[in-house]
């Protein structure tokens, strides 16, 4: 922090394109101002963190911009709104939400709030902390960014939270959270909706459910739903020749291809510093075995077996996330889901070389294609 001390933003001392600090310092400065002492008033986008240490007792952070309301609310922790924000736009948006922090174990514990997180629209609540917020920023490139945060002492929802109806049903059934979540998908209730639902706690049998890491939620739903869709897709016929696409936000750069052959996946993820490259392989045999479990993998294979359960067509499929120096702050698996679900598929041309060369690694090889580019174009 020394270095910081003296760069003060202005020398990027520590090497890094832009400072990290500065645009989440005044963002949770300006949120800490329209805080009144220890009570928050705004609109929750929704926004909820169920957090790790101690499950399966553990902090749930409950988060709203201080006065902030209705539509406007949304535009801070909606994964297709905060798409196409620079890195510094979306630290400083999440930096503003003021966090009231509770501790439970399962969804009764929150009474009516876990149903205002799962709301199809924003929705008034005001919060008075144990405390006033202190001043104080964390960086973990782990982690979402988070604003001014305290203990919860008591929260009064001032409009009736709109769950989606599908979800409304099943809250109250007992069926398992796999069912769940395929039955919420499969009849078009939003991802981050169903994302949110796991991890509060509020699918699968009455007698079992806890609140789940947000973390592990996440993964969860996205293993949930791509394995449906992967079970459709592998009885589609073949895509006749090879496709690929390239897709880039917030210094990650993603190469796709997709090639004639059963259902299966590859995925190498490389963070460059410098010169050097750090990997790690993801493999996914035609019968869904992976090699190992790995939540950004999970994000990708999921944005592209939309694609192609859209198209009706089944391929092998290779994947390169390049991951560069200017992603410093991490915003989570959402950035790569939804820049994988905005790559456009097209059949191999002479610009595939070039991609090859930005993302460093060709994903026609990491598949065992024998047949050389030229094959195919």
């Amino acid at each position: 922090m020394n270095i910081c001390v003296k760069c003060r933003g202005r020398k990027l001392l520590c090497g890094l394109p832009k400072c990290p600090i500065e645009p989440r310092a005044r963002a949770f400065h300006l949120a800490l101002r329209r805080i009144s002492g220890r009570e928050v008033f705004g609109s929750t986008p929704p926004s909820v963190i169920v957090g790790e240490f101690g499950w399966p007792s553990v902090r749930v952070y409950l988060g709203e911009p201080p006065e902030v309301f209705g539509e406007e609310a949304r535009r801070y922790d909606d994964p297709r709104l905060l798409w196409g924000l620079s890195l510094e736009e979306i630290s400083a948006l999440r930096s503003y939400m003021a966090f009231g922090v509770k501790t439970a174990r399962t969804p009764w514990e929150l009474g009516e709030l876990a149903f205002v997180y799962v709301s199809s629209r924003p929705v008034d609540v005001e919060m008075r902390l144990e405390k006033p917020p202190v001043p104080s920023l964390k960086f973990d490139l782990r982690e979402k960014p988070l604003g001014p945060r305290a203990p919860l002492e008591s929260a009064r929802v001032v409009e009736n939270p709109s769950p989606p109806r599908p979800l409304e049903s099943l809250i109250n059934d007992d069926v398992s959270a796999h069912e769940a979540v395929v039955e919420l998908y499969s009849r078009g209730v939003d991802l981050y909706i169903i994302q949110r639902a796991f991890s509060l706690g509020l699918l699968g049998a009455r007698h079992r459910r806890r609140l789940v890491p947000s973390r592990w939620g996440i993964t969860a739903v996205d293993v949930a739903v791509g394995n449906w869709l992967a079970e459709a897709v592998r009885h589609f016929g073949e895509v006749p020749s090879p496709l690929y696409g390239y897709g880039e936000y917030l210094d990650n750069r993603y190469l796709v291809v997709v090639v004639p052959g059963p259902l299966r996946f590859v995925y190498l993820e490389r963070w460059q510093q410098g010169d050097r490259a750090a990997e790690v392989l993801v493999k996914e045999d035609p019968r869904g075995v992976r090699s190992t479990m790995d939540g950004g993998f999970e994000a990708a294979r999921v944005a592209v077996l939309e694609k192609l359960y859209a198209m009706r067509r089944r391929g092998s499929v290779g994947i390169v996330r390049w991951i560069g120096e200017g992603y410093y702050v991490s915003v989570g698996n959402w950035q790569i889901r939804e820049t994988v679900r905005r790559i456009q598929l097209r059949p191999l041309d002479e610009e595939y070389k070039a991609y090859v060369e930005r993302v460093g690694a060709d994903p026609l090889k990491l598949l065992g294609t024998s047949k050389p580019l030229t094959d195919f174009i």
